[in-house]
């Protein structure tokens, strides 16, 4: 086989048209690997295609991400040609692709031809079969019903995916009402669509633009793990704040989050790092909550499926909106308490209420790390030792309470610390009542 080549394999049963010049100049820098792939899978008796994602970045320039295939083959014969291959989903027909000598994964997929999908979820049977036609006719978007023969330079696009990208117009394949009601996740997978990025907002066409509000209710159906799933994506996206203002306007934002009603005008205010646009974006979602109606929002993440570590930070940050330190006293105790979250939290009340974050920002800049550290000084050994308390609530609770006067009077030294033993009331008063290191 001459080095580069593509093997030709079953021609598809849908019309193609000759990639552009630069769209061949987007084929030539894709990697040898998913050459050797195709050209396997060619050579044991099989067609292939690549589409999804990476065939949308074709048509529109860009590079490629993800590249997947769909084939003629079943998933055992797929497997058996690849033995590294891993099936992650091989009941809907999907091997994972591994080679030697290469880093890379490629999913490949069996065409399809499903039945009906009854509850609205995932199809209810799986039928595999060999017309790209109809696979590409079962595919929710029409900007994601293209496929390309890499052997061969052609673009497969019966639905007009292509025109659909050059009009930054989001529409579905056929009926929209029948395409989402087959899966209620693509419902979400809609609005995840309209945000195209640096690129901008694409807006659905007339039928789906209805059909999202209809269908609505289809959300019932999917699990919470692929709303959540979903739902992440569209919070991380550029132009989110727009996404969730239609979201809310169709009823469908409510179906997520119930009561999550927070004015979305700090959305659009929202300048946080992409590691905590989510939290953040969470946060500000239930800012309007009650302090005391919290456990009603954990119990809300915790349907939704939301990692404990991301629910943790919400309720969090969600306790201390609109309490920002006022002094360099606050400020030391404001670090250690809330640590990791700082900025996150920031950010958020730059978006609630710019002028008095911009303040905090200032303190904060003007306030030296404490001279002890953020650590105790003492610790329980030490303590117990200079105290004669035995280990227990009360040594824990005083240990605490020296540490909240090591940072409160900024003390650098053990033994201004044990010093505070000849000053604080511990012998006698109520450990309970002890002032804390927390905030506010």
């Amino acid at each position: 086989m001459a080095e580069g080549v593509w093997l030709e394999g079953t021609l598809a049963d849908c019309l193609g048209e000759p990639l552009t010049d630069a769209q061949l100049l987007w084929k030539n820098e894709l990697p040898d690997a998913l050459r050797e792939v195709c050209n396997r899978i060619v050579t044991a008796g099989g067609g292939i295609w690549l589409v999804g994602g990476s065939v949308r970045e074709a048509m529109l320039g860009n590079e490629w991400k993800d590249l997947d295939l769909t084939t003629t083959m079943k998933p055992d014969e797929i497997h058996e040609l690849f033995p590294r291959g891993i099936p992650t989903g091989a009941q809907y027909g999907t091997i994972t692709v591994r080679i030697a000598d290469s880093d890379l994964q490629f999913e490949v997929t069996t065409l399809r031809s499903e039945g009906s999908y009854g509850d609205g979820r995932r199809p209810s049977e799986v039928t595999f079969g060999s017309s790209l036609s109809e696979d590409l006719s079962r595919r929710d978007f029409t900007i994601n019903a293209m496929a390309i023969d890499l052997a061969r330079n052609l673009l497969h696009d019966p639905f007009e995916g292509r025109l659909d990208l050059q009009m930054q117009r989001l529409a579905a394949v056929g009926e929209a009402d029948e395409r989402l009601g087959e899966d209620g996740l693509r419902v979400l997978r809609a609005y995840r669509f309209m945000d195209q990025q640096i690129r901008g907002i694409w807006e659905p066409d007339e039928k789906l633009a209805q059909a999202l509000v209809s269908c609505a209710v289809m959300l019932e159906n999917v699990s919470q793990e692929r709303i959540w799933s979903e739902f992440k994506r569209i919070l991380s996206g550029i132009n989110a704040p727009q996404i969730l203002e239609k979201m809310r306007n169709d009823g469908v934002l409510s179906r997520i989050l119930p009561g999550w009603d927070a004015d979305l005008s700090p959305q659009y205010r929202l300048n946080t790092s992409q590691q905590d646009a989510v939290v953040c974006r969470l946060v500000l979602l239930a800012s309007e909550f009650p302090q005391a109606r919290w456990r009603v929002l954990d119990h809300d993440m915790r349907s939704l499926t939301i990692p404990n570590k991301e629910r943790d930070r919400v309720l969090k940050i969600h306790r201390i909106v609109g309490k920002l330190p006022t002094n360099i006293e606050q400020c030391r105790r404001y670090r250690i308490c809330i640590d990791e979250d700082v900025n996150a939290h920031l950010d958020i009340e730059a978006a609630l209420n710019p002028q008095h974050a911009t303040g905090t920002k200032q303190l904060l800049e003007n306030t030296p790390m404490p001279k002890g550290g953020i650590e105790p000084l003492v610790d329980g050994h030490l303590l117990s030792s200079s105290s004669g308390l035995p280990s227990g609530r009360r040594l824990g609770r005083l240990k605490e309470w020296l540490f909240r006067n090591q940072v409160d009077q900024d003390l650098a030294s053990t033994e201004e610390v044990l010093a505070l033993l000849d000053v604080l009331d511990w012998k006698s008063t109520n450990p309970e009542n002890w002032p804390k290191v927390d905030w506010p």
